[in-house]
């Protein structure tokens, strides 16, 4: 059983680590162009733009992205009816947010300029949420290979024709089309294979749409309340600081965005996993829960320190200081609630797999007030006071973050929380502490700039040796074996060992 858990995790990590390789790439090669090449303030039309698409995104999809492979996961014989009935839901609801959208938009009093944009990626949410079902259904299925081929091939296409496109001088309105466009192909691709998973059957079943409807709507709930409280900054900006603020801001989020690459692999890896192990296997539940929270923590606490020593030096090669310097603030502050994230993505694989998702939903609601309210007191001192409202809408997306960890905490089972695992936590603090030390004491002595972030993270990995919170035969492992195979070989042995 070992073996079969830790094979299907590590392949479906490497496949969408591959994914999520190219995607990584494409999202730092387009954030660079697309920031240089528009400038603070169409960025900041774009990245508006963006934010509403994507709290439209969450809402056509009805939480199907947590309870499509649940479900699937649970029940494997045939999810033909679950997956037709979902994408009727997700039609009606697309045309329906596209309705809501354009009057939302006129409501706000955007200009006709900003509202194009927002309809043309809003328009794009048919296919993407599609697409999102399939993946959906693949990820239950514990089979993310074309999915993620699919996900390559998009970037790749949305890369190679963005970027000469700001090369001939197009400017934000041709951007937001191709972005618009790509994801058809993502969607051909995931279509063009899921026959071996369900055959649809378009035809309206009233107790099976209600039954999705009613079965989805905690998960809908959570979805909805999550990307509100982290989509609703960039409106706020937009209706209380200048567009220019907005591109500040959207910079140093969706580098932030591109940092959330490995949880967001991880635990879509985890997630399935944890559902079957809650039904009957509560102690591998707990096992699997604890090593990805320490595996988690651990990886993130050297990014974060790096985000608070080099942001500006980031900025400067990312974006441009000229244009996007107040956007290293705004890193900074990040990344805090960077850490505190990392760990709410295994928090609420956990808390789904244990069916209670209801609690998430009435804490996600809690978290959108927390975060709308937060905004309102923050955006508008720091524009006041520091020119930079972006800076307030950092901590209130902190402060947020941390309400949903501590709520968390209240679901989670009380034997997660080992001596082991809380001796861990204490082991990667420690060492990211002793991380920022040796980069400051390093930098008093003279050393080179470009040798501190190496100098912080050797210190750091040499403490976690130190204090064993990574051992020795971890490290040999890791240099020795490279091979997915390999790996599971090994970690199964070392199990049954230790049996």
């Amino acid at each position: 059983m070992a073996y079969s858990i830790t094979k299907s995790l590590f392949k479906n990590s490497a496949l969408m680590m591959m994914a999520q390789a190219a995607t990584w790439v494409s999202g730092i090669v387009l954030l660079v162009f697309v920031a240089r090449y528009l400038g603070s303030a169409d960025y900041g039309y774009l990245y508006l733009a963006l934010s509403i698409q994507t709290i439209c995104q969450w809402i056509i999809d009805y939480g199907g992205q947590n309870y499509i492979p649940k479900e699937v996961s649970r029940n494997k014989t045939d999810p033909s009816d679950l997956m037709t009935q979902s994408m009727l839901l997700r039609i009606g609801l697309w045309v329906i947010s596209m309705v809501l959208t354009f009057a939302l938009s006129l409501i706000a009093g955007y200009s006709g300029r900003v509202i194009i944009l927002i309809m043309i990626l809003a328009f794009s949410n048919l296919w993407v949420n599609l697409t999102l079902l399939l993946r959906s259904g693949y990820q239950g299925f514990e089979n993310m290979k074309y999915p993620s081929l699919a996900t390559v091939v998009d970037r790749g296409l949305l890369t190679l024709t963005v970027i000469p496109a700001l090369l001939l001088g197009m400017r934000v309105t041709a951007v937001a089309i191709l972005m618009a466009l790509t994801p058809v192909l993502n969607f051909l691709i995931c279509w063009k294979y899921s026959k071996a998973m369900f055959r649809p059957k378009f035809t309206l079943q009233m107790d099976k749409f209600k039954r999705l409807l009613k079965d989805g709507l905690p998960y809908f709930l959570w979805s909805l309340f999550g990307v509100v409280y982290y989509r609703i900054n960039a409106i706020m900006l937009s209706l209380m600081t200048p567009a220019s603020v907005v591109g500040w801001y959207g910079a140093a989020f969706r580098f932030f965005g591109i940092l959330m690459f490995l949880p967001a692999i991880y635990s879509a890896a985890l997630y399935p996993i944890l559902t079957r192990l809650s039904r009957s296997q509560a102690p591998s539940m707990i096992s699997a829960s604890q090593k990805s929270i320490s595996f988690l923590l651990l990886a993130g606490i050297p990014i974060a320190v790096g985000l608070i020593f080099f942001s500006r030096f980031i900025v400067q090669i990312l974006f441009g200081l000229k244009e996007f310097g107040p956007s290293a603030a705004i890193i900074q502050l990040f990344s805090a609630g960077m850490l505190l994230t990392y760990v709410d993505f295994v928090f609420g694989g956990i808390v789904l797999a244990l069916d209670k998702q209801k609690q998430w939903a009435m804490i996600a609601f809690g978290a959108m007030v927390v975060n709308i309210g937060m905004n309102y007191l923050l955006i508008p001192y720091f524009q006041s006071h520091s020119g930079n409202g972006g800076m307030g809408a950092a901590i209130a997306t902190d402060l947020t973050e941390l309400f949903v960890m501590v709520s968390a905490l209240f679901l989670m089972p009380r034997e997660l929380f080992s001596r082991n695992l809380l001796a861990t936590c204490g082991k990667g603090i420690a060492a990211g502490a002793i991380m920022s030390l040796s980069i400051v004491g390093a930098q008093s002595i003279g050393f080179p700039y470009y040798t501190l972030p190496v100098v912080g993270f050797l210190a750091y990995v040499v403490t976690l040796l130190a204090t064993d919170a990574f051992n020795v035969s971890q490290l040999r492992y890791l240099l020795a074996e490279i091979s997915i195979p390999g790996f599971v070989k090994t970690f199964s042995e070392k199990r049954r060992a230790s049996a």
